[in-house]
């Protein structure tokens, strides 16, 4: 029950089927100014240059904050949205810690796949304990269930096979987690191989073992060519900026975009908003991205055998 008869005109912010909404701002202050209207007796100026203006407008401004705190809150329940502490919180469900230097997406990316690694039997699983894995920088898990050969992700994938591609981690750990989470007696190709005895304690250390095969990722060094309009506004550490700024998106610690994976198509747009956010001087004339020095495309393609790798040494500037 209310410990007071007072009433506002004020519009209250609600909890609907579509979550947390809060009024506009606008709606905010014409509710407290017809409060402070009634409070004064009526007739009063609202101006927001007078005094009871500039009430209102401060009122008007402590309410909508805290209605954006309020709705910062609800929205860090989904983990599509959550960030920071929030997110933590999540992660510690599936008792994972934030690793240094790792962004938002980057995060959400890892929670979902230590969901799917989980379960057991399906390619999303296998490919969540394969990221788990210590020393992993990337893995791609896809299988062929024809009859024949198919080319997929630009490699040609044996009929009824699984193919596992994987950056870092040891070849022992790779085929455990593949032992532990593949199809049942579907087969594996690749271009290296890793025997693993059946770890189960029901065997009493005399498991049976098997071979398994898997591709070891091949990295692709990425190069990005970058013009710009020249002009006595461009800082002669322009170049620098530039770099720190594509390596940053281009690795996921922007906190946009997931980072650059195996199989990924690389796209010289993904950088614009990073580079013409450095500043006023940053006139785009145009961005290129490619597996060589001086690339002239605005896309380039990894198969599902290469990991894109960047440096900033392979960012160049051209001042035009």
């Amino acid at each position: 029950m209310s410990s007071s008869d007072a009433t506002t005109s004020v519009p209250a912010a609600s909890l609907t089927d579509a979550g947390f909404v809060a009024p506009p701002e606008t709606d905010i202050l014409t509710g407290v100014q017809a409060d402070i209207t009634a409070a004064l007796g009526g007739n009063v100026n609202q101006a927001l240059t007078t005094p009871q203006g500039q009430l209102a407008t401060s009122e008007t401004a402590i309410i909508g904050d805290c209605n954006d705190q309020l709705l910062a809150l609800f929205n860090g329940f989904d983990p599509r949205n959550a960030s920071g502490r929030q997110q933590d919180a999540i992660g510690y469900i599936y008792f994972m810690e934030r690793l240094t230097g790792e962004s938002r997406a980057d995060f959400e990316a890892r929670r979902e796949d230590t969901v799917a690694a989980n379960s057991i039997g399906t390619n999303a699983s296998l490919l969540g304990a394969l990221l788990n894995l210590s020393g992993v920088n990337d893995a791609y898990v896809v299988d062929n269930p024809s009859d024949t050969d198919a080319t997929i992700g630009g490699i040609t994938v044996s009929a009824r096979r699984l193919f596992v591609c994987v950056s870092g981690g040891t070849a022992s750990d790779i085929g455990l987690a593949i032992l532990q989470k593949k199809p049942p007696c579907s087969m594996t190709m690749g271009s290296s191989s890793v025997t693993v005895k059946d770890p189960n304690s029901a065997y009493n250390g005399n498991g049976p073992s098997y071979t398994f095969n898997y591709t070891e990722a091949t990295d692709t060094p990425i190069y990005v060519a970058v013009s710009l309009t020249n002009s006595s506004a461009v800082p002669s550490t322009a170049l620098a900026q530039i770099q720190a700024a594509i390596v940053d998106v281009f690795n996921g610690t922007d906190d946009g975009d997931t980072k650059a994976r195996i199989g990924s198509e690389i796209y010289a747009s993904q950088f614009y908003a990073a580079v013409a956010a450095l500043g006023s001087w940053v006139k785009i004339i145009d961005i290129f991205v490619g597996t060589s020095a001086s690339p002239t495309a605005t896309t380039t393609q990894m198969t599902i055998a290469q990991r894109p790798t960047i440096s900033a040494d392979n960012i160049s500037l051209t001042l035009v």
